[in-house]
């Protein structure tokens, strides 16, 4: 993504608002700051740009974070599935039919989207995608009561193929349990995935020939883990939940930047979560550029971990990450804050054109993107009479 420093934005409202960027103190400067972060937040989900959306592939269920053999025989072997702790939980009672209270939950059938294999001794692969048999199921204690934390289930006899580390919630590795009997077709996006646009058969970058799915935006509370005592941190994601467990091509929307950040201070010890002003050109965290034979890019940095007393903010530090401000956004952030900046001081009628401008701005923006580019949404081609 092609981006604008916020440096150039700091200067051009400073020039617009009559602020002297020579002087500009710690409270001026919070101003702009916090109105960029606001005018941000506001264009970011006003229209579909290409520089808030991403595409992610994933199948519904709940994830498999490891595989196990637990015995085996000259033909088969029983193997483990851990269910990952922070999915949303499959309680017995929610099993179809009374089950739980019947005693038959271990009866019913699994499915596998995304299987992973076994590899035999003659070389043949057995896929593990579906398991029509008896299967038996361990359980912990939550809030409302047992759910299940892994399951057995009989394969034949072989070397497990499953990454050895977890790939993650939607990895491409990942496969998906779905019990048929408490059926949780879900679909994680995951901390930095704002909320699902449109969810699809196929990828709609490589065919029009697609479906819409229908999905429901759902939400789980914080896990109350009654077995150790507290509470397990859910972290801050959305769910989806889909009628079938078939492969799905998920549009969404990232979280826009978040600027809350003050000079950088080289004598300052930053912890995880923290965020800085640094210019990388000049080397400092002053807001005016004082050496003019040095290159000007100053933006804001968070630290993603704690960081080592003196490491400075770069693209290259492992401690430091640049809040990134789509280059298509400059003339709109520009003449938004401005207006917000004058409008703040009573000068309603500079504000008010100032904001005609930030708008015509934004126009400007989604010409470029249908007219200019041809960036129109494929069509539907499914239904072809």
């Amino acid at each position: 993504m092609k981006t604008v420093p916020f440096s150039d934005i700091l200067s051009q409202v400073c020039q617009l608002s009559g602020l002297d960027r020579t002087t500009l103190n710690d409270k001026s400067f919070g101003a702009v700051r916090d109105m960029c972060s606001r005018r941000i937040s506001i264009i970011w989900d006003r229209e579909e740009w290409p520089d808030s959306e991403l595409f992610l592939q994933t199948f519904p269920g709940n994830p498999i974070t490891g595989v196990t053999i637990i015995s085996s025989t000259a033909t088969t072997m029983v193997i483990r599935l851990t269910l990952d702790s922070m999915f949303p939980r499959i309680y017995l009672v929610d099993f179809d039919s009374d089950a739980y209270r019947k005693n038959t939950i271990g009866s019913g059938t699994l499915s596998f989207p995304n299987a992973f294999y076994i590899l035999k001794a003659d070389s043949t692969r057995v896929a593990v995608a579906n398991q029509g048999t008896t299967f038996a199921y361990q359980t912990a204690t939550g809030e409302r009561g047992l759910y299940i934390t892994s399951i057995d289930i009989t394969v034949p006899l072989g070397t497990v193929e499953y990454p050895g580390s977890y790939p993650g919630v939607n990895g491409a590795l990942t496969t998906k349990v779905v019990f048929n009997g408490n059926v949780q077709n879900i679909i994680q996006l995951e901390a930095g995935m704002l909320e699902g646009l449109k969810v699809h058969d196929k990828d709609t970058r490589q065919t029009t020939r697609v479906s819409e799915q229908p999905f429901l935006v759902e939400e789980f509370p914080e896990i109350n883990d009654i077995s150790t005592g507290g509470y397990l941190y859910q972290k801050e994601v959305n769910y989806l939940r889909l009628r079938d467990s078939n492969k799905k091509f998920i549009c969404y929307r990232l979280n826009s930047p978040r600027l809350f950040g003050q000079k950088f201070n080289i004598q300052n010890t930053y912890f995880a979560g923290s965020q800085v002003y640094f210019d990388v050109g000049q080397g400092t965290g002053d807001y005016n550029p004082t050496t003019a034979t040095l290159a000007t890019k100053g933006n804001l940095w968070t630290a993603v971990s704690n960081v080592p007393l003196g490491n400075t903010p770069s693209i290259a530090s492992m401690y430091w990450n640049m809040e990134e401000i789509p280059y298509r956004f400059k003339d709109y952030l520009i003449n938004g804050i401005s207006a917000d900046f004058l409008r703040s001081e009573g000068r309603m009628d500079e504000a008010n054109v100032l904001d005609q401008l930030a708008e015509t701005s934004i126009q400007q923006q989604i010409d470029v993107l249908l007219r200019q580019q041809g960036q129109v949404q494929r069509m539907n081609m499914v239904y072809t009479y």
